[in-house]
C-alpha cells in the first residue's frame, strides 16, 4: 500500500510532459569566448502558478552552451547537474554559474535542474521519491533538447553538491538495481558516470546523524524530523528503528552492485565532533550523548569516539561509498581534501581539471585506474 501511493505521487510530481516544440534561444555569457545561456527552460508541465509554488520548484532548467546553435559540436559531452541545499532549499541559479560557464568554455553541455524540494512554504513536503521523480523527468526530456541544439545525447554525466550529491547517486545506482527503491523511473537516457560533491552516501548510518545534527546545532526534529519526512515517514509517529530502515533504503551505498556506472568521488574534511558530545531530546528534556545514535539504530559496533566531519558530512560516508565501489568493482575516482564541504572546486582550481578529465575519459568509456580510497 505505501509503496503504490509512493509512486502514485512521485509521477504526479513528475509533471505532465511538455510536448510543445523546445526553442532555444542562447545569450552571450560576458567575459567567456564561447559560452552562451538559455535560462528557465521547462522540461515537464510544473510550472509557476500551474504546479509550483515558486520558481525554485518548478520543473526547470538552465542550459549552458559552448557556442551558440549551429556551432555546437554534435557530439559535445552532455552533464546534467542537480543543486544542493540539505533537500529543502537551493535552486539551478546558485553560485555554480561561474563553474558551468568554464564548464562550457571546456566545450561541455550543462543543464542545471530545479527539483520539488521538502519545504511547506514552497509547495510541501515532498520525499526522495519525488525529487527522483523530478530527475527522471529532466532525463526524459534530453531527447527534445538534443533535437532543439542539434546535439546527441546517447548517454549522461550526472553530477550533483550535497543534497543533491546524494539524489544523483541514488538515481545513477538505481539504473543498476530498480528493484531497491521500486520507484519505476524510466532512465530514459544511460547514465554515463556519476559525480557527487559531499554528497551523503549513508544516510543511516550514525555518523550521518551526528553530522548532521551537529551542523544543527542539537535540533532534532529540524534534522532527524527532516529525514523522516524525506524517506515517507512521519515525525513523532514512526519510532527510529522504522525510520533508520527507510533511510537505508535511500543511500546509495545500498544500492551499489558491478553494474553501477563509474562514480567521481569528490569530500571535504575539516575536523570532527566528539560523540561525548550532548544533545536534548524534546521527548523527555534530558541530555544525551550523541553515542545513543548507535543504540537507536541497533548497531552491535562500538561508538567512535569522534567522527570526522567536513562541516555538514561525516567523512566516514567517503569511506563507505569509496570501499562499497572498490567491493563492487565499479570504476571510480576519488578525492579527500582538507576543506570545507562543497567549497573544494572553488577553494582548490586544480580540483576542476581532474573534475574535467575524468567526466570526459567515463563518457568516452576510456576509465582511468580506480583510486584507493583513503
Amino acid at each position: 500500500m505505501f509503496l503504490a501511493l509512493a509512486l502514485l505521487v512521485a509521477h504526479a510530481f513528475a509533471g505532465d510532459a511538455d510536448t510543445s516544440p523546445l526553442r532555444l534561444s542562447p545569450a552571450k555569457i560576458p567575459q567567456c569566448a564561447r559560452a552562451h545561456v538559455c535560462q528557465n527552460l521547462p522540461y515537464g508541465g510544473r510550472q509557476v502558478g500551474k504546479g509550483a509554488a515558486h520558481e525554485s520548484v518548478a520543473q526547470t532548467y538552465d542550459l549552458y552552451l559552448p557556442g551558440n546553435i549551429g556551432e555546437i559540436d554534435r557530439s559535445a559531452p552532455f552533464y546534467l547537474f542537480v543543486h544542493g541545499g540539505a533537500w529543502r532549499r537551493g535552486s539551478k541559479a546558485g553560485h555554480r554559474a561561474k563553474l558551468f560557464a568554464e564548464m562550457a568554455e571546456q566545450g561541455f553541455v550543462v543543464a542545471s535542474m530545479n527539483y520539488v524540494l521538502c519545504n511547506d512554504k514552497l509547495g510541501g513536503a515532498h520525499t526522495f521519491a519525488e525529487m527522483l521523480a523530478d530527475i527522471d523527468a529532466m532525463v526524459s526530456h534530453l531527447p527534445s533538447l538534443a533535437k532543439a541544439a542539434g546535439i546527441s545525447i546517447p548517454r549522461i554525466a550526472i553530477g550533483g553538491s550535497s543534497a543533491g550529491g546524494h539524489l544523483v547517486l541514488l538515481y545513477a545506482y538505481d539504473g543498476a538495481n530498480p528493484s531497491v527503491l521500486g520507484l519505476g523511473l524510466k532512465h530514459a537516457v544511460p547514465v554515463a558516470c556519476v559525480f557527487t560533491d559531499c554528497g551523503p552516501s549513508d544516510i543511516a548510518s550514525p555518523e550521518f546523524m551526528v553530522a548532521g545534527l551537529d551542523w544543527q546545532k542539537g535540533d532534532v526534529k529540524g534534522w532527524y524530523g527532516l529525514l523522516c519526512v524525506l524517506a515517507g515517514g512521519r515525525y513523532g509517529k514512526d519510532d527510529f528503528r522504522t525510520t533508520v530502515d527507510r533511510l537505508t533504503k535511500y543511500s546509495p551505498v545500498t544500492l551499489l552492485n558491478g553494474k553501477c556506472p563509474p562514480t567521481i568521488c569528490l569530500f571535504g574534511e575539516t575536523g570532527e565532533v566528539k560523540t561525548s558530545k550532548t544533545f536534548t531530546r524534546t521527548k523527555d528534556g534530558k541530555p544525551k550523548p550523541y553515542t545513543v545514535f548507535w543504540k537507536l539504530a541497533g548497531s552491535t559496533e562500538k561508538p567512535l569516539e569522534s567522527v570526522g566531519m567536513d562541516g555538514i558530512v561525516a567523512v566516514q560516508n567517503y569511506v563507505a561509498l569509496t570501499n562499497g565501489l572498490a567491493k563492487a568493482g565499479v570504476p571510480f575516482a576519488a578525492r579527500l581534501e582538507p576543506y570545507r564541504h562543497c567549497s573544494i572546486l572553488a577553494r582548490k582550481p586544480e580540483t576542476r581539471p581532474w573534475l574535467y578529465e575524468n567526466l570526459r575519459k567515463y563518457l568516452k568509456g576510456n576509465e582511468p585506474k580506480q583510486q584507493e580510497p583513503r
